[in-house]
């Protein structure tokens, strides 16, 4: 699925069933998919210097100037969050759940797994 595609599914729905091989994998809220499928969440930080290694604090997944992209386990993402504001000279910061369609992929790699 492309990202416009998914994009439209995220504005517009509200409720998702998740159908592979005619087994029905999810069925409920769209936002109760990505609190059960994924466990992680971005973090992107814009620094004011951009010099700083932020690989103690998550994994890096982007570097894009003075912009760095963590992936950060959910349950640690408000400790991680305090950390970088508190230890880093940050000039702005977003958290994000993944996107839809690497949370649905998540759920079909689990439906392989069991």
């Amino acid at each position: 699925m492309t990202s416009h595609y998914m994009a439209d599914v995220e504005a517009l729905c509200r409720r998702v069933i998740v159908i592979h091989h005619g087994r029905i994998l999810f069925d409920g809220e769209l936002a109760r998919l990505g609190d059960r499928f994924a466990a992680y969440k971005t973090i992107a930080v814009d620094l004011a210097d951009g010099v700083a290694d932020l690989a103690p604090y998550g994994d890096v997944v982007a570097r894009d100037g003075d912009r760095v992209t963590l992936r950060v386990p959910k349950p640690d993402t408000a400790r991680v969050t305090a950390r970088l504001l508190a230890e880093q000279q940050v000039a702005d910061l977003t958290v994000e759940d993944p996107p839809i369609e690497d949370v649905i992929e998540l759920v079909f790699a689990q439906e392989r797994i069991e």
